[in-house]
């Protein structure tokens, strides 16, 4: 595990700090519409974000998964809303996904999508089991030379948008694995995207649910074996759970040195409130989540990319801590601005983003329960 990016990491780190803080201006003087950044993700693709994890063979430049890390971190540590940093979460998912299960055909296809800027999504969660993928309904079954997919999917992040998915289905096989992953385009026949969803935060990462209607799937658009769905899902989206914990801890920092400075020219009983030891512990406990955060994450990421027998534990842990104490940073904060952090602005945007990262990703519980097992197996 690096301790520290090489110099090439800290430039591409503090160019995309650079590049966070002009998505962030745009946002705060009304230059992008409501919902989904569509200018910053373009910019992103521009900057070359994808490239540096998408293979030399099918376009990329062979960065890699750390550049492209230190690139996330800077990205985060400035743009101010978290919105723009799940939707890269989860591009960077489909690359893993294809990256390591894709066929020839498929990483040619899609690679080149990603490279062009095209969304993805990652249908998983549904209406009756949310993210118990054991449990799930969605089926595919065999007709003729393929298959028909059939089933629904809610809360999808990019679903309105997504060009390309990824859906996670149940599929009859021999014992026990019967769990499979398709790709499907967006003019998938028999394929309904529903309205996008309203929420309490992250209005800005567009979700929806997604309804498969007897849908003919080619043997083609299977990724992976069929009925090995469960293994590499899980490999697939621990990736995303550890830079769910990178974000929430980085996305932090411009909301940390605005308090600081708010703290310093605030008075009250005749001091400006820096001066109480309560006021301090607040910022101290802002400071301590976004290393705990950081440092868990890029630990979570050495063992996921070296196959460490622990990688899906600490990926987990690194969501759930990285959660956490970003709830409890923004709710923090609330508390410090007091009536003005209460009030409409960004000190209220970013506590009712903060609340989204309870279930994106995974709730505590099943972080919780994941971990538990990862123990036991390891015990």
């Amino acid at each position: 595990m690096p301790f520290d990016w090489t110099q090439e990491q800290h430039a591409t780190l503090a160019r995309f700090r650079d590049i966070g803080t002009e998505i962030a201006a745009a946002e705060r003087d009304a230059r992008t519409p409501a919902g989904f950044d569509q200018a910053g993700w373009t910019r992103l693709g521009q900057e070359g974000l994808w490239d540096m994890i998408v293979p030399e063979t099918y376009g990329g430049d062979g960065h890699g998964w750390w550049h492209f890390s230190a690139a996330l971190e800077g990205l985060a540590s400035s743009i101010r809303r978290p919105a723009l940093l799940l939707s890269v979460i989860a591009q960077a998912g489909m690359v893993r996904a294809l990256e390591r299960y894709g066929t020839a055909t498929q990483q040619d296809r899609y690679f080149g999508a990603i490279l062009r800027g095209e969304l993805s999504a990652t249908a998983i969660a549904e209406p009756g089991t949310g993210t118990d993928v054991r449990s799930i309904a969605t089926k595919l079954v065999e007709h003729g030379d393929g298959y028909r997919l059939t089933g629904s999917k809610f809360n999808i992040a990019h679903a309105p948008l997504a060009r390309f998915i990824l859906v996670v289905t149940r599929i009859e096989t021999l014992g026990r694995r019967n769990t499979a992953l398709v790709i499907v385009d967006r003019d998938q026949p028999g394929m309904t995207v529903a309205e996008p969803d309203r929420k309490l935060g992250l209005d800005d990462l567009p979700t929806g649910a997604l309804h498969f209607d007897d849908c003919p799937i080619t043997r083609g658009q299977l990724l992976g074996e069929p009925g090995a769905g469960l293994g590499n899902l899980i490999d697939i989206i621990s990736l995303g759970r550890l830079y769910y914990g990178l974000v929430a801890a980085q996305v932090t920092a411009p909301y940390l040195r605005d308090a600081i400075n708010y703290c310093r020219d605030r008075r009250s009983f005749d001091s400006t409130i820096d001066a109480h030891q309560y006021v301090q512990r607040r910022l101290v406990d802002l400071q301590i989540g976004i290393e705990r955060g950081t440092w868990l994450a890029r630990g979570a990421l050495a063992q996921l990319l070296t196959d460490h027998p622990q990688a899906l534990m600490t990926c987990s842990i690194a969501k759930l801590v990285g959660a956490q104490d970003l709830v409890d940073g923004a709710l923090g904060l609330v508390r410090l601005y007091g009536s003005l952090g209460y009030q409409a602005g960004p000190v209220a945007a970013f506590a009712s983003d903060a609340l989204g990262f309870m279930s994106v990703g995974g709730t505590e519980e099943m972080h919780r329960k994941n971990i538990f097992n990862q123990m036991m197996r390891a015990g």
